[in-house]
């Protein structure tokens, strides 16, 4: 077993579930005395093999990214027939635990969506997709600020990780249970659920229902089957979130419809049109038509309306 042992210069600490890529060790490197996270792989990662390449090439994007809302990706190291990702340590609630909890402040909804919103208009101008936004791949830190941990770590498949010996022993490093179930899928969009690959507009569709649940305080798709999650997350419209919990401002639902919109061709086109609106949210102003719409303000409003909510707008 690894915990507690020296190895490739990190002094081994322990086991974490950080994320939704399995098991992160926590580490010590011994020269540079910083603490990381390791992600191990088994063999060498090689560009020979397809898969591989991908999550080569998506690594080799992660480590330009230097951005305060982005936890760290390191160049990746090679020991003892093992690939080691090093990553930045994060110390913070998972917003699933946050959402556990019951509906959060709007000033804390809005920071979280602010600055999730900047990352990922970094990532993706960079030409990388996060692919698995989850409740428990954005943590917040006792300042308040927000990281998203896991870029570049969705292309990770269950063959390629690393089997530690202690796998059956406990973690070192307390982690509650993962929720929601299935948490890993509960947050794909419905075009991902048939089969297309993660997009802009997917990790956009992935914030707005982290953003959703923040503001009701409960887990949307919680089936107990990949099969009925799937389901829910294409077929289930969800409440106006004005309707849900009343002092939230129309606005709110809005931004929602252009985040949640079972079409993609209708969400929000980029992060950068979001945080448009967000910012508007942020000076106190009031969301007439979103960003993105046509100048055609009245068509929009209906559009927006039947699409997400069945109905027009009162």
């Amino acid at each position: 077993m690894l915990i507690g042992k020296d190895f490739a210069g990190y002094r081994i600490l322990a086991k974490t579930e950080i994320g939704e890529a399995g098991a992160i060790y926590k580490a010590l490197h011994t020269g540079r005395r910083q603490t990381y996270g390791l992600k191990l792989l088994r063999g060498c990662l090689v560009v020979e093999n397809p898969a591989q390449r991908v999550l080569i090439e998506k690594l080799q994007i992660a480590a330009t990214l230097d951005h305060p809302h982005v936890a760290r990706t390191y160049p990746v190291e090679l020991a003892e027939d093992v690939t080691i990702i090093p990553l930045e340590f994060v110390y913070g609630q998972r917003l699933a635990d946050r959402i556990a909890e019951g509906p959060a402040m709007l000033d804390f909804v809005l920071r979280v969506a602010l600055q999730s919103a900047e990352a990922l208009e970094v990532s993706h101008a960079q030409g990388l997709l996060h692919g698995r936004l989850t409740c428990n791949t954005l943590l917040v830190g006792p300042d308040g600020d927000l990281k998203i941990v896991d870029f570049a770590l969705d292309s990770l498949s269950d063959d390629m990780q690393f089997a530690d010996p202690d796998n059956g022993l406990p973690a070192a490093y307390s982690c509650s249970v993962v929720r929601p179930a299935l948490s890993r899928f509960a947050y794909q969009a419905p075009e991902q659920t048939k089969g297309s690959e993660p997009s802009v507009r997917s990790d956009l569709f992935s914030l707005g229902v982290i953003v959703y649940e923040l503001l009701a305080g409960q887990f949307l798709f919680e089936g107990d089957n990949r099969q009925e999650l799937d389901r829910q997350i294409v077929e289930r419209d969800l409440p106006r979130i004005h309707e849900v919990r009343p002092e939230v401002p129309t606005s709110w639902t809005k931004l929602l419809g252009g985040l949640l919109d079972k079409n993609p061709a209708n969400r929000y086109p980029s992060a950068q049109s979001l945080l448009e609106d967000l910012r508007k949210l942020n000076y106190g102003a009031k969301l007439d038509r979103l960003s993105f719409h046509s100048s055609n303000p009245a068509f929009s409003r209906r559009s927006f309306f039947r699409r997400f909510l069945g109905e027009q707008e009162e």
